[in-house]
């Protein structure tokens, strides 16, 4: 799932709004609009407070483009076998 999709989820899921989530977050209604349509992303130090607030893993936020784990996977396997 995407930054984003997971953001606005978790975000609509604790009945806030973006206002609420830009105050807490020291940004703008902008700012969190943005990521929410992955016009930008967050900078890590606020990722990270970001997976605490909303109760996500950043394993699940950082790898679960599934082309991506996709192609480690293989990746990885061929090492293994080698």
């Amino acid at each position: 799932m995407e930054i984003g999709k997971l953001l606005k989820i978790r975000r609509e899921q604790k009945k806030l709004t973006q206002q609420q989530v830009a105050a807490k977050f020291h940004v703008t209604r902008q700012t969190v609009s943005r990521w929410e349509n992955e016009k930008s992303y967050p900078n890590i130090d606020t990722l990270i407070e970001l997976s605490s607030f909303f109760d996500f893993s950043l394993d699940e936020i950082l790898k679960r483009n599934d082309l991506m784990v996709s192609d480690e996977i293989k990746r990885d396997d061929k090492w293994l076998d080698n």
